[in-house]
């Protein structure tokens, strides 16, 4: 019995061709010595040039939600037994397959230099078993890869239910998946729910997705 966890719709993506000649994204280019199109996108960098990006800028540039849920995912006991699988699905439709031998650096920076690496040679590292590798597909292509007999989405709108009692649901089954949102804000998209068998809020606030992560895989563990 083996979990999937997949990082759905992830704020991950090479900077877009219409912020290229932006200041920010040339100055960041200058400083790491790269072409602006070779970067990741992220906000704590290139700010100004995504408040250009209008209202879609809320969810884009935050690299940093997919590292600190993959440190929880990858660091826990599920993990380093081989009883999970992790993958970020991102905005553009691009799958990142994360192997559970992985170890990510622990900065962010240092992160998203290994994301500029990916984007452009497709797995890390190029030669041998690779620990990252990417390819493009959608989140359905990716669900029908992992033929998961059961799909639960967590988030804000789902109905209020305990992650425990989700986590036993979950066990239930041979090959389940989790989908958590790999944004900072707002809801997953039509095409991410409509892909889901059920969709459940695990606690009245608004988590962030690295804490969501490691709920699920604790609760999850305990089943065991």
């Amino acid at each position: 019995m083996v979990l999937s966890l997949v990082l759905a719709e992830s704020s991950i993506e090479l900077v877009p061709n219409e912020l290229v000649n932006h200041p920010s994204i040339l100055s960041s280019a200058r400083r790491n010595g790269r072409n602006p199109r070779t970067l990741i996108l992220d906000q704590s960098y290139h700010h100004a040039a995504i408040l250009q990006l209008g209202p879609s800028g809320d969810r884009r540039g935050r690299p940093d939600i997919a590292h600190l849920s993959l440190l929880a995912a990858l660091g826990s006991p599920l993990s380093l037994e081989e009883g999970l699988r992790s993958y970020v699905h991102t905005r553009n439709d691009m799958i990142i397959t994360v192997d559970s031998k992985t170890r990510l650096p622990r900065n962010t920076d240092r992160f998203t230099s290994l994301l500029e690496q990916l984007y452009h040679e497709k797995k890390v590292p190029y030669s041998g078993r690779p620990l990252l590798s990417l390819k493009s597909g959608s989140l359905r292509s990716l669900l029908r890869e992992i033929s998961g007999d059961l799909v639960v989405a967590l988030t804000t709108e789902g109905t209020l239910q305990p992650m425990d009692v989700v986590a036993a649901k979950l066990a239930e089954y041979g090959n389940p998946v989790v989908l958590v949102g790999g944004f900072p804000r707002g809801h997953f998209s039509r095409e991410v729910t409509s892909s889901a068998n059920e969709i459940y809020r695990i606690s009245r606030h608004s988590l962030d997705a690295w804490t969501v992560v490691a709920r699920a895989i604790y609760d999850y563990e305990k089943t065991d």
